[in-house]
């Protein structure tokens, strides 16, 4: 298991290599939005790139591309919010 350390480095790694990548499509905009996911999205689904061609243009391995659609994708999730009146029904199965 990875210390809190570890771990924060990884997602420090992956920031800065998201922002990495914003910052060199300054100079050269997709015109669909400057953010992360726009210009992801805009190079698979506006370009066409397969994720080996993607991660061949940006370069990077395929490996750390799918760690950063992963990343993308846990950030559109919504916060969990706990529903502390859940109530589980009981069934006779369940003791079986």
């Amino acid at each position: 298991m990875k210390k809190n350390m570890e771990i924060k480095r990884d997602i420090d790694y992956i920031s800065f290599i998201r922002e990495s990548i914003v910052d060199q499509y300054k100079d050269n905009p997709t015109g669909c939005g400057n953010g992360f996911g726009e210009i992801l999205c805009h190079e698979i689904h506006e370009s066409g790139l397969t994720f080996n061609w993607l991660a061949e243009k940006w370069g990077i391995s395929v490996s750390f591309l799918g760690e950063l659609v992963r990343d993308h994708c846990i950030r559109l999730e919504e916060l969990p919010e706990v529903n502390h009146d859940y109530k589980r029904e009981m069934y006779v199965d369940d003791f079986e």
